[in-house]
């Protein structure tokens, strides 16, 4: 491949005529080399020095799920692909419908493309099962793994998706509860998880006190090192059956992030306020 030998200090301004003359060859990477920037180039331009190169292109870029796999699918299945999912840290859980299992590999290296800061991309096996409301995943491209770090206002957040409950769709929830926390408040968390209500409100909020109560082990141990990982001290986290706990009007307010069945819970946290 041919490349183009400019000057470091005219490199930007030269970049932009070849883009303008439809000379740069965008489909490979800029060369640094010292004083001088080596531009791909399908034919030579302004009397520069001109040099002859074996380099790959850049991988292909995709803004859509659906471009990048396009030449991979026909349009049935590509009407069937489900292009919504989940990003926490740096993991994508995906939904694979039954129709696409065989192509589940693709869907999950197209993804990898499309949002480089990925690493690992899981597929849902099902929905949230049991006590701990823990989902099956399976990895289908990159890491094998189901630990990230997640960061969300400010917080961050180390958990294992396989192993905890947590979603990143209540991120506007938790800020939005945390805006209401007054100082000195006194708050009380029941289904705490990994920590996210709790740790928001802590970090945004640091005069409040607050007790975190969750029932899988699991999660309270990510729960503790997050505290400890975000260097907050007004956290309690408790490893205990929330409708255990033994409470009399100690706090002012109570978070119930558990959508199905937070009523049945409603005795003891009448009890706590």
């Amino acid at each position: 491949m041919l490349f183009l030998k400019v000057p470091r200090k005219d490199a930007e301004t030269i970049r932009q005529h070849l883009i303008g003359g439809g000379i740069l060859a965008k489909e490979y990477p800029v060369i640094n080399e010292g004083d001088f920037v080596l531009f791909a180039v399908i034919r030579p331009y302004g009397g520069f020095e001109v040099v002859e190169l074996e380099v790959e292109k850049r991988p292909a870029q995709y803004k859509k799920l659906k471009d990048a796999l396009s030449g991979l699918m026909d349009e049935g299945e590509l009407e069937s692909l489900v292009t919504s999912f989940d990003i926490i840290g740096d993991i994508a859980i995906v939904e694979v419908p039954d129709e696409l299992e065989a192509k589940e590999k693709q869907i999950g290296e197209a993804l990898l493309k499309v949002h480089r800061n990925l690493k690992t991309v899981l597929k849902k096996l099902g929905g949230m099962e049991g006590e701990y409301r823990v989902r099956r995943v399976k990895c289908i491209a990159g890491e094998d793994r189901a630990e990230t770090l997640y960061t969300e206002s400010g917080v961050k957040m180390k958990l294992d998706v396989a192993k905890v409950y947590f979603s990143v769709r209540l991120a506007g929830e938790r800020a939005r509860i945390a805006k209401l926390v007054k100082d000195d408040e006194r708050v009380l968390v029941l289904f705490a998880g990994v920590g996210p209500f709790a740790l928001v409100i802590a970090k945004s909020k640091p005069k409040t006190k607050i007790v975190a109560v969750e029932i899988n082990p699991d999660a309270v141990r990510y729960m503790k090192e997050n505290i400890s990982l975000n260097k907050l001290k007004n956290i309690e986290a408790l490893e205990m059956d929330a409708k255990k706990l033994t409470t009399n009007n100690e706090f002012d307010r109570i978070v119930m992030p558990l959508p199905k069945s937070a009523h049945e819970f409603l005795p003891v946290a009448f009890k706590a306020v």
